[in-house]
């Protein structure tokens, strides 16, 4: 046991107004507290230090070698508690700088120049940073980095909050004058052509592989690419197609001349939400972002 251990703060306070004061009852006045309970406290200083802190002269309380030693460092130490405990300052998005690292996976990077625009528009001290969502999400956000993510809700468990986005639906992307999207798609004139597929270098199953396979169909895989964007900008110069989120590509598919058509069968839909670690709920900057963030994503998932 350390001598902090038996120590209570407020007889530290008590020895650093006595050390100002030189005097019991102006420091008990100044503390708001009876004049005894300043002598009990000196009295369980005296014994805490093994020494007399003090001693009674015509001038008022003299204070000892040892007393004189600790003065400099317990004011210096009681400013820097009292930093530490005073209020925090009140949070401002136009006038605070602050981090923040979003996570969002790949099909979900259409978003990005939305979020970009709206935060930084509000906040332009924000040092704002996208990252891929990785392995072990819960973990990841519990740790700072990211502090928010937008993922499907099946990624995150245990003291991981969620607010639900809405789903994405997939359909088919492809160049405009494709032969195949000029008139209702079929299954038999989507599957004809190859079909750009992401992947990620895991192992798991794409959803929509999974599904064909269940309707006992199979897609030509003609491309594989690293990323979501990646093959939309292959598109316009090929006749490939591809199975994309049909709330997200609205911007891209205009930029790089695509159209979109509903898939001729029912392709799984994910459920995204909005993710953030417990540790995080009432702090003023990540309330602030969380709920931008949600609002600023909220209309891509209900445009359909």
């Amino acid at each position: 046991m350390t001598m902090l251990d038996t120590l209570d703060a407020s007889n530290l306070v008590a020895l650093h107004v006595l050390l100002e004061e030189r005097h019991v009852t102006r420091a008990a006045r100044r503390l708001g507290i009876t004049q005894s309970s300043m002598s009990h406290r000196l009295t369980r200083l005296r014994a805490t230090f093994q020494d007399p802190i003090f001693v009674r002269s015509p001038q008022g309380l003299l204070p000892t070698p040892r007393a004189q030693s600790i003065a400099r460092p317990l004011a210096e130490a009681l400013r820097a508690l009292e930093t530490v405990v005073a209020p925090s300052k009140p949070f401002d998005p136009a006038t605070s700088p602050f981090a923040l690292t979003i996570a969002l996976p790949d099909v979900l990077a259409p978003l990005a120049p939305r979020l970009i625009a709206g935060l930084t528009a509000e906040a332009p001290l924000l040092d704002l940073r996208l990252a891929p969502v990785g392995p072990s999400l819960s973990d990841a956000l519990g740790k700072d980095e990211p502090a928010l993510a937008l993922a499907p809700s099946g990624l995150v468990s245990g003291s991981v909050m969620t607010r639900a986005l809405g789903e994405v639906r997939f359909g088919v992307v492809g160049r405009r004058g494709h032969p195949a999207l000029g008139r209702a798609l079929t299954t038999e004139r989507w599957l004809a052509y190859g079909h750009v597929v992401t992947r990620f270098g895991n192992t798991q199953t794409n959803s929509i592989e999974a599904e064909l396979a269940r309707h006992h169909l199979r897609r030509r895989v003609g491309l594989e690419v690293p990323s979501f964007l990646a093959g939309l900008f292959v598109l316009p110069g090929s006749d490939l197609l591809m199975n994309a989120p049909l709330q997200l590509v609205e911007e891209a598919a205009t930029r790089l001349d695509l159209i979109t058509r509903e898939a001729p069968i029912r392709l799984p839909r994910v459920r995204v939400s909005l993710c953030w670690h417990a540790r995080f709920q009432r702090d003023p900057a990540h309330r602030w972002a969380r709920e931008r963030v949600f609002q600023l994503a909220l209309p891509v998932f209900h445009t359909i």
